[in-house]
């Protein structure tokens, strides 16, 4: 299986408590919502939740890259691939980042244990290299992303 393949079959498996029935993508259950992980897109047919006054709430694993980890031992090749998780919530004019934070939260503590310790099957360290925080405003919206890249490191 390819290295990108596993590392986001990884994630689903440790973040999707469920499945839709009908289109197949992973659903976290976060205060009892089930909030849809989508696969680099949004579906564009999937009803998307409302929570805690937020109008929308989803979330998107998205912008892969893998390269060779510097340090290479003489019994594993080891290979490091980052994984971009987003949080999103979309608002009326007004709204709290709190929701997205308390989400990506959860999504931290599902993937690791400690600082760089992981709890993923096949991943030997995970890593925060990023965490940012992104508001957007229209003229009848407001959305807040919580943007995660992870460092995943793998021995083959």
């Amino acid at each position: 299986m390819d290295t990108a393949t596993r590392v986001r079959t990884a994630y689903f498996s440790k973040l999707a408590d469920k499945y839709h029935p009908t289109y197949g993508y992973g659903m976290l259950t976060f205060d009892g919502v089930d909030i849809p992980i989508f696969d680099e897109f949004v579906n564009p047919n999937a009803g998307l939740p409302k929570m805690k006054g937020a109008n929308e709430v989803y979330i998107v694993l998205q912008d892969q890259q893998e390269y060779d980890n510097a340090i290479q031992t003489v019994c594993n090749y080891r290979l490091i691939s980052n994984m971009t998780v987003r949080v999103v919530t979309t608002w009326g004019l007004t709204g709290s980042k709190k929701l997205c934070e308390d989400i990506a939260n959860e999504i931290d503590n599902r993937l690791r244990q400690s600082k760089d310790t992981s709890k993923l099957t096949g991943i030997t360290k995970i890593e925060l290299e990023l965490s940012r925080s992104i508001s957007e405003q229209t003229q009848s919206n407001t959305a807040f992303n919580k943007i995660m890249i992870y460092r995943n490191y793998i021995n083959k």
